[in-house]
């Protein structure tokens, strides 16, 4: 018994530095007004929010992610807020009140949302479509490519016509004439 080796808890758990995911690149919301101030929020339900959450337990509160919600319920003196990611389709509920003291940024967005949630998934496409070209003033409009006959060509004589399905009409007779015939023998 005295050839067992034991590990020690510092072998087993890694250090915190271990714990910490890797920096993610962040966007720039410094320049979007605050959606709380003075401890009152500056949005109703039905508008949207930019939340840029943090992590409370892990050392040095690193960064998770920016996305942009639509507000859907909001009780103003819990602070408890029930959210809406439209891009991918997901709910959410948040704390307000709490947000702010585990370091959590809520921000305005201003015009269009600067803050697209939903990432490409999946993989590229081979053949990206192609970009519409701009119209320039005074240029002709691109031909669009028809559909149906060709512009031009000419309709086959009613004689024509005629003479064909006779020709067909009088095969299938033939064939069944044949089979027909068979059966009777």
């Amino acid at each position: 018994m005295s050839n067992i080796d034991l590990e020690t808890p510092s072998d087993v758990v890694p250090p915190a530095a271990a714990l910490t995911p890797p920096p993610r690149r962040k966007p720039e919301i410094g320049h979007l007004p605050d959606a709380i101030v003075g401890g009152q929020p500056q949005f109703s339900a039905g508008d949207s929010i930019v939340v840029e959450r943090h992590s409370g337990f892990l050392p040095g509160k690193p960064y998770l992610d920016t996305k942009t919600y639509r507000v859907v319920r909001l009780d103003e003196f819990t602070g408890r807020m029930h959210l809406f990611d439209e891009a991918l389709d997901q709910n959410a509920i948040m704390n307000w009140k709490e947000g702010l003291r585990h370091g959590t940024i809520f921000k305005l967005p201003v015009g269009r949302l600067p803050i697209a949630s939903k990432g490409t998934r999946g993989r590229p496409r081979k053949n990206p479509p192609p970009l519409p070209t701009p119209i320039v003033d005074g240029a002709p409009l691109p031909k669009k490519k028809g559909r149906g006959r060709p512009k031009g060509s000419k309709n086959r004589p009613a004689e024509v016509i005629r003479a064909e399905k006779a020709a067909v009409k009088a095969k299938r007779a033939a064939k069944k004439g044949k089979r027909a015939s068979r059966k009777t023998l």
